[in-house]
């Protein structure tokens, strides 16, 4: 879609006269609009490849976040004109896309600020909140198949040839067959039900004032039915690269969790192979698509290097070390 298409778009369904600016992303088209009474929304055009029905789990999780816990600070769904929340778009090339429009969330996206223990408390409870509010969503499109799913993390094995032969690449390699023999098996006995799955910095918004106060959660376009432990995990990778005191940083995240919504035993002794499954599907994932689409290399690799830097710092720690440790902070040892 054109910046001219989308603005007639916003005029013709939406009654918003605006101007627009696209911006990044993976999978889909998205532009910021802003409209002439200075409000500011998300135009998101899906990809044409997505179903339909996966479309409307996303734009159904988020309305059932509204409705359920409505103080959360996540993206608002806009009708049209005639009070749809979704709308169809025939391209140029005659494929059609499902278009979206949502609130646009003001704050400073938490990879451009310092991680301190009080942000790495506040991504805990939030996510908390996210994974309570979404606790008993149900949607025909929530089993969707999504590689970024680290329950699936075995399936990865033939995009390995995208990693080098080095240290990193090998670490990686050693992971995955471990997760596939100890891990796997006992994901099934866990808590399953739909998650974010996608708590990266880039989707965490904090008030420049005060960098304690999320103020956004946005980018739910790998939300899936998983392991609750799962959704858990994604957003503690994002910390394990801490350059002094990862696995403090990792700790303190998921004490902070547990304390607004319990997680379990089980869930804590297999939570050290899951963060670690996921810096191997961040890794895996964005490498093996940067070599195919290196036009859009800079965004996908946005947390390659991360990653990285977390397996060579958290994923080397002692595994029954990790576990004792997060046990502790959540004092069920």
């Amino acid at each position: 879609m054109t910046p001219a298409e989308a603005v007639g778009l916003l005029s013709d369904r939406y009654d918003i006269n605006a101007s627009v600016r696209e911006v990044a992303c993976e999978r889909d088209q998205n532009f910021h609009v802003v409209a002439s009474d200075r409000r500011e929304y998300v135009l998101k055009i899906s990809n044409p490849e997505e179903s339909r029905e996966t479309t409307d789990f996303q734009t159904q999780g988020i309305r059932w976040i509204e409705r359920t816990d409505p103080t959360l600070p996540v993206p608002k769904l806009v009708a049209t004109r005639d009070g749809q929340y979704t709308t169809l778009f025939t391209l140029r090339d005659g494929r059609q896309s499902m278009v979206r429009v949502l609130t646009w969330l003001q704050g400073t996206p938490v990879y451009k600020v310092a991680i301190t223990p009080a942000i790495e408390t506040a991504i805990g409870k939030i996510l908390a909140r996210i994974g309570r509010a979404l606790r008993d969503f149900t949607h025909k499109g929530a089993g969707q198949d999504l590689l970024w799913d680290i329950r699936h993390a075995s399936r990865l094995k033939p995009l390995l040839s995208a990693l080098k032969n080095d240290a990193i690449g090998n670490s990686v390699r050693e992971e995955l067959e471990r997760f596939e023999v100890e891990t796997r098996p006992k994901l099934a006995a866990l808590r399953h039900q739909v998650v974010h799955n996608d708590l990266n910095h880039h989707n965490l918004m904090v008030d420049p004032e005060d960098t304690a106060t999320i103020t956004g959660v946005i980018d739910f376009g790998d939300m899936v039915e998983t392991c609750l432990a799962v959704d858990v995990a994604v957003a503690a990778s994002y910390l394990a690269h801490h350059p002094d005191d990862a696995l403090g940083s990792v700790a303190r995240m998921i004490a902070a969790y547990h304390g607004e919504m319990p997680l379990r035993r089980a869930e804590i002794e297999v939570m050290r192979d899951l963060i670690v499954a996921r810096l191997v599907t961040s890794i895996t994932i964005t490498e093996w698509r940067a070599q195919r689409y290196p036009e859009n290399a800079t965004y996908i690799l946005r947390n390659n290097g991360p990653a990285k830097l977390a397996m060579t710092r958290f994923a080397a720690l002692d595994r029954n070390h990790v576990t004792r440790r997060l046990l502790r902070a959540c004092e069920l040892e």
